[in-house]
């Protein structure tokens, strides 16, 4: 039944997710670095920081890390917007809109003066970092990956590298190496991100522009709408 969905199924070139991963390792290590240690793409940890500070009553730290979630939030709810009502859930042509418009907005917060607020950069980062995550989902065929952080794919990665050791199934052992290969992706892309930071400061994010549009090869057009 598997081998049947497959022939049906669009497949997305591995080489897209090693690459827009290595650019959410790339924006998580930057907005964690020079800009007040927030995360932009890994939500989670800010809303226990948001906890912490709300229970010290500190407002302001609450503040930094609410603005971050809720650009996140916009920014999932904006691509969903222009994915429908834009591009008719065609996946492919939204993609190709979200990489060329993600690699503008890099550009240009690598031009950001100085004085510029955190807050203002981590906002930007984490909006950007929502809409990486809601329309880069899969890739092989129907594998599903997290294009932003690891959580998931540590996940998908036990899961799959059990099947294949414990229940002989060599599918499942190929796709453990492929959730493995995401992962080192995003630890490359947060290891460039400080050695440029300590190279180049802040203009080190012109690599995440350039990794989204290296991105533009691999993305497969099609007019199929998404599920």
């Amino acid at each position: 039944m598997e081998r049947a969905e497959a022939a049906v199924t669009p497949k997305v070139p591995v080489r897209l997710g090693l690459t827009v991963i290595c650019a959410g390792g790339f924006m998580d290590a930057y907005s964690y670095l020079l800009h007040g240690q927030v995360f932009a793409t890994g939500q989670t940890g800010n809303i226990v920081l948001l906890c912490m500070n709300l229970a010290e009553g500190a407002w302001l730290g609450v503040l930094r890390y609410l603005v971050s979630i809720f650009a996140f939030v916009l920014g999932i709810m904006l691509s969903r917007h222009v994915l429908v009502r834009v591009h008719g859930r065609a996946t492919g042509r939204m993609q190709r809109w979200v990489a060329v418009f993600e690699a503008l907005a890099f550009a240009l917060i690598a031009l950001l003066p100085s004085w510029t607020p955190d807050l203002m950069v981590n906002s930007a980062i984490s909006f950007c970092a929502a809409i990486s995550y809601e329309n880069f989902r899969q890739f092989g065929t129907k594998s599903a990956y997290a294009s932003v952080f690891c959580t998931g794919n540590l996940r998908s990665l036990g899961e799959t590298l059990y099947d294949g050791i414990f229940e002989g199934d060599q599918h499942e052992l190929h796709r453990s190496a492929r959730y493995a290969a995401l992962i080192g992706s995003f630890c490359v892309g947060a290891v460039i991100c400080k050695l440029l930071i300590d190279l180049v400061g802040q203009y080190a994010c012109l690599a995440i522009s350039a990794l989204l549009l290296l991105s533009l090869r691999f993305i497969t057009l099609d007019d199929q709408p998404s599920s």
